[in-house]
């Protein structure tokens, strides 16, 4: 089984198109769609709790915003399948690529597949200040890791659910994107790149990155690669509350 994780806040507009999508591909197994949703104030929490209950659905509601890497952790500790993977809401990746991105691990040829928005592409569409940003960061964790990858922080990311839950990860906040690239390469990880399309949407589109962001990426990079344990590194977008409790609701489950 394919477990897809899908960190939600605010994503009412595409969230509902996103989920019909992801239902239509047809991946080569049985998949579940878990769906963390971060206290969204926009209609987001009342569109999927209209979804009604399904066996293809888990639908984990939180109490308050935790952050998109807090959601995605969540969504690790939860998937019942063998496979575990990353979709984010907002349209930017097209959800009928994914069987392209389970192909190597199917085949045996790795546990980890990263889709690339530039693996053979250069920037496309991508707004320059972000595509430098990227590109930086990426370069940051080549230098470190002594790695070979063009895509550090893209959101599609696939790998074995035994994998995924070694990695003890900590990271909250968008930085998580850099955490697991890093904890992969210190576990000695092998990740296959394989080309993705992507379609950037812009702030007023409701894209949630802002340069700040870059700095606390940054520092995960540098943190894992120093710490003495891979388990031993938070990054500064670690919060407060990891040890708090999912409880049954009639419409999913809710953080507590």
């Amino acid at each position: 089984m394919l477990s897809i994780v899908i960190p939600v806040r605010n994503e009412r507009e595409t969230v509902l198109a996103l989920i019909a999508r992801v239902r239509a591909v047809d991946c080569g197994m049985p998949k579940e769609l878990i769906i963390v949703d971060g206290a969204s104030t926009d209609g987001t929490r009342e569109a999927l709790q209209a979804l009604g209950d399904a066996d293809d659905l888990q639908l984990v509601l939180e109490d308050r915003a935790r952050g998109k890497g807090r959601a995605v952790r969540t969504g690790f500790d939860r998937a019942r399948g063998d496979i575990v993977m990353v979709q984010d809401a907002d349209l930017e990746l097209d959800p009928s690529e994914i069987p392209l991105l389970l192909a190597p691990i199917v085949r045996g040829e790795t546990s980890v597949v990263f889709g690339s928005r530039f693996k053979g592409r250069g920037r496309g569409g991508t707004p320059l200040v972000g595509y430098a940003g990227n590109l930086g960061l990426t370069w940051a964790v080549n230098a470190l890791y002594l790695a070979r990858l063009t895509d550090i922080l893209t959101c599609y990311k696939v790998m074995r659910t035994e994998v995924a839950r070694a990695l003890e990860l900590r990271c909250n906040g968008f930085d998580l994107d850099a955490e697991i690239t890093c904890r992969l390469l210190r576990a000695g990880e092998r990740i296959v790149e394989v080309p993705v399309t992507y379609e950037a949407r812009s702030v007023d589109e409701g894209k949630k990155l802002s340069p700040g962001v870059g700095w606390s990426v940054l520092r995960a990079i540098v943190r894992v690669r120093f710490a003495r344990s891979r388990a031993g590194v938070a990054s500064s977008s670690q919060r407060a509350g990891d040890d708090d409790a999912l409880v049954d609701t009639p419409r999913g489950r809710s953080l507590d």
